[in-house]
């Protein structure tokens, strides 16, 4: 069926934007992704090509396209044979995810009280209340972090953009795990995570530079003070 004509005038700005055209890669990715955050995969599990493949219905291409991209990540890693394990991060690797967080974030936090457009808090709003009715844990992490995102886009700095992209799904990783051992009812955590993030998002409209990034690191170190390393 034809698309209705639109009037579009030269060199005017457009009236919509492309819609991100999605691949079987892109979702057998984010089927695995998500696995692993959710536990579904445990630390060390090997994951074989041909049976994930047989199970989602693909051919071994896409997954493993996709176990590269996931090794990138710090998801998976490979031995010398080529076969792919979910990777087991000790409490050393949690430690530097935590304290790489830490610095990011409080840098981005610092810079977006400057430069945070409405839009980028209309979608920072729009996170929130999609938070509020998260009903699994494990979208109710990725909401967390989303959240976050968003705020390290809005600082404009494409560097610590790129070091925090790198960092992101080990950050998912880090949560999903600290969120399960707290075994609290996930309306608990939902509410705590709505009322904090509230706080940040009104501190980072306050256009107070120390005021944002205290409340920032407070909200993450809150995490350490539960979870002192030796319980991680």
């Amino acid at each position: 069926m034809p698309i209705a004509s639109t009037n579009f005038v030269e060199g005017a700005p457009a009236l919509l934007s492309p819609l991100p055209r999605r691949t079987i890669g892109d979702d057998v990715l984010d089927t695995l992704r998500r696995s692993i955050i959710a536990g579904n995969f445990q630390p060390g599990h090997h994951l074989a090509e041909g049976a994930l493949a047989q199970q989602l219905g693909v051919s071994r291409a896409p997954v493993r396209e996709a176990m590269m991209q996931l090794e990138r990540e710090g998801l998976l890693t490979f031995d010398k044979r080529g076969a792919a394990f979910v990777k087991e991060f000790t409490a050393d690797d949690l430690e530097e995810i935590y304290s790489l967080r830490l610095t990011l974030e409080t840098m981005a936090a610092r810079l977006a009280c400057s430069t945070m457009p409405e839009e980028v808090v209309t979608r920072i709003e729009e996170n929130i209340e999609k938070t509020r009715s998260a009903k699994l844990l494990l979208d109710l992490t990725l909401l967390d972090v989303e959240f976050h995102d968003l705020i390290v886009q809005a600082s404009t700095h494409q560097r610590l953009l790129s070091a925090w992209s790198s960092l992101r799904h080990q950050i998912e990783v880090w949560l999903a795990r600290m969120q399960s051992r707290l075994e609290a009812p996930i309306e608990k955590t939902r509410e705590a995570t709505v009322a904090h993030h509230r706080g940040i998002l009104k501190a980072l409209r306050s256009g107070k530079e120390e005021r944002a990034v205290t409340v920032v690191r407070e909200h993450i170190e809150g995490w350490r003070r539960q979870f002192p390393r030796s319980q991680r």
